[in-house]
């Protein structure tokens, strides 16, 4: 391959966490602290934070933001152990409202959290600690 010839630039995707939203201030730090911490893992990934309901930014607002930033291809990636209306409903229709205000982005959803072992190894280890704390072990 020549030096002159331009390979095309790699579309730049955008991974939304998107939690349910809470009117506790600690809820929402909490989807916060999981993103920051996916954005330092995932370096050449937009990463943005969104909810459904009670908190901002919204799910279309989360959307527009990635967007700003030039993602063309963005995964919606819910925090959520279970798969709810907001994730089973809801999240299909952003989609298409999405698809319809930014024509040709790719928008796809990742599964939810749970059910997954290492979820239950973890809640297993808060038991653990529950137990030993109340010395009911």
């Amino acid at each position: 391959m020549s030096t002159r010839t331009r390979m095309a630039p790699q579309p730049k995707v955008a991974l939304l966490l998107i939690g349910h939203g809470s009117r506790a201030l600690e809820a929402a730090k909490v989807l916060q602290a999981a993103a920051a911490s996916l954005k330092r893992k995932y370096r050449r990934h937009v990463v943005e934070a969104a909810f459904f309901e009670l908190n901002t930014p919204g799910v279309q607002a989360g959307i527009d933001r990635c967007v700003a930033q030039g993602a063309t291809r963005l995964l919606l990636v819910p925090f959520s152990p279970y798969l709810d209306g907001h994730v089973g409903r809801d999240l299909p229709e952003h989609i298409i409202n999405a698809r319809t205000r930014h024509p040709g982005i790719d928008i796809r959803i990742a599964a939810h959290l749970g059910p997954d072992s290492r979820l239950i190894a973890i809640c297993a280890d808060r038991v653990r600690h529950g137990l030993r704390a109340g010395r009911w072990a």
